[in-house]
């Protein structure tokens, strides 16, 4: 490995030490903020990556966890794909550019087909499982500071520990549609041709 060399410019010297001083004032705000995990490169303490922490981060963050988080995960992106906003028909300039008509006639075969499996998730759920989970992946909803609230809106749960409990098992409920989906949407629109 080379060995780190100094500025010997005096100018650079001086934009080193001002780029330590920013980095160390980002850190001492980040840091006392409640619910933002820090990513620090050990050895200078430079700030690599800072995130802000969801309830399903806090209580799905071990092993066992890992599929509900996974299926969770699912979830928001099949929210996003129904809604359009994962693809590129959605920016406004796309819109205007290329298409004859009102802006809300870009509907593709993606958001048709997230739109019959986002159904099919909230008729598999518990009515109290689908209005959490789709409460706390609403925009910021999920914090750290924000999701109490929202448990209790929703589930009327009071206790912290009742209302953990209840997130952890609309999200194992959520991985069993997640695992069934397939079969679940067929179903469904065979119901409905027949």
């Amino acid at each position: 490995m080379a060995k780190r060399k100094k500025p010997t410019d005096p100018q650079d010297a001086a934009r080193h030490r001002r780029e330590r001083e920013e980095n160390r004032q980002e850190v001492e705000r980040l840091s006392v903020q409640e619910g933002v995990a820090l990513n620090l490169e050990p050895r200078t303490k430079r700030l690599l990556s800072a995130r802000r922490l969801d309830c399903f981060a806090l209580l799905l963050k071990d092993d066992a966890h890992a599929e509900a988080r996974s299926a969770v995960n699912w979830l928001e992106e099949l929210i996003r794909d129904a809604s359009g906003e994962n693809t590129q028909e959605r920016r406004p300039d796309f819109i205007r550019a290329s298409c004859e008509g009102a802006p809300g006639q870009n509907v593709t075969q993606r958001m048709i087909e997230a739109s019959r499996t986002l159904e099919v998730v909230e008729a598999s759920l518990r009515p109290w499982e689908a209005r959490l989970l789709f409460e706390l992946l609403r925009p910021d909803e999920a914090l750290i500071t924000r999701w109490r609230d929202v448990v209790k809106r929703v589930t009327t749960a009071t206790t912290p520990q009742r209302q953990g409990e209840r997130v952890i098992v609309a999200c194992e409920s959520l991985m069993w549609v997640r695992q069934n989906a397939v079969a679940l949407v067929k179903q469904r629109q065979e119901a409905r041709a027949a």
